[in-house]
């Protein structure tokens, strides 16, 4: 298989957007965990 500048353009492109998407969806996870925990200890006060 040839590599030429296009392929290896895409290539470079699509692990990019594989990078943001895992590391955004890690954020997202973490961020929910946070506010659930927030949101129990509130309900534990009242």
């Amino acid at each position: 298989m040839e590599f030429t500048s296009e392929s290896l353009l895409l290539f470079l492109v699509l692990a990019i957007f594989l990078f943001i998407y895992f590391v955004v969806t890690r954020v997202w996870i973490k961020v929910d965990e946070r506010n659930k925990e927030s949101s129990s200890n509130t309900n534990k006060d009242n």
